[in-house]
């Protein structure tokens, strides 16, 4: 499949479905916004420092999601190093990326070609719109990084003076062992902006039940790949190690 067509299974319409009815739900709940920012750990859970916090170590908002995956982290991690638009996709809700034209398709394969990404290495999240990877630690992290002045769409030193209206980010994708079976994915988002209402509803109430919505999917469309690929084929790692 091409990235420049635009496809629509009737099982992406249904999942499109299922994500604007959580999205609605969220915007109906906003009550439970702060369970929302730490889903699928503890308040203990969610506070560990984790590897790219040093980024931005005052953020304005911030949401810590996890999912158990019943299979070790390195069927985890392949999913990881192919994140991105034009590589393995984001494994969320394909029919609402493509509705606003971002051609995200979602690979149910690992792809060899994208498996030795390194610092640099940029992760693209439509034509034309890509950020650095600032953080590779292969089998264990990956975190892109976002400094922006609004004001021009042109991004800035984060190290230098702050522009006006700003926002800069922080999106680290994390994965870590339980035991010799079970592992777990993180997905950790850190953003600071400027000081005006428009950047904090833009970056709060306005965009978080999205966020959420999307980011529970690729949480859980990350787990089904890892563990579907356990299954299939149990001995990978070792197989690959001889």
């Amino acid at each position: 499949m091409k990235q420049n067509e635009t496809r629509f299974t009737f099982m992406q319409i249904l999942e499109g479905l299922e994500g604007i009815v959580i999205i609605v739900a969220c915007y109906l709940s906003f009550f439970l916004k702060p369970l929302r920012e730490r889903w699928g750990l503890s308040k203990e859970e969610a506070s560990r420092s984790l590897p790219g916090d040093e980024i931005i170590s005052a953020p304005k908002s911030k949401f810590t999601h996890a999912v158990k995956i019943n299979a070790p982290k390195e069927y985890v991690w392949p999913w990881i190093a192919q994140i991105g638009q034009g590589r393995g996709g984001f494994y969320s809700y394909e029919a609402l990326e493509n509705l606003i034209g971002l051609q995200i398709y979602n690979s149910d394969n690992v792809l060899p070609e994208y498996q030795n990404t390194t610092l640099g290495d940029t992760v693209a999240f439509g034509p034309g719109d890509s950020l650095p990877i600032v953080i590779c630690e292969h089998g264990h992290a990956m975190a892109i990084e976002n400094s922006l002045d609004l004001d021009n769409n042109q991004l800035y030193d984060p190290k230098g003076s702050l522009p006006k209206n700003y926002l800069h980010l922080s999106w680290l994708w994390y994965v870590e062992a339980l035991d010799d079976e079970h592992s777990r994915f993180i997905s950790r988002n850190r953003v600071d902006y400027g000081p005006s209402f428009k950047s904090k509803l833009m970056f709060g109430p306005l965009t978080e039940p999205v966020v959420f919505a999307m980011d529970r999917k690729m949480c859980l469309g990350i787990k089904k790949r890892a563990e579907r690929l356990y299954r299939q084929r149990p001995n990978l790692v070792k197989e690959e190690s001889i």
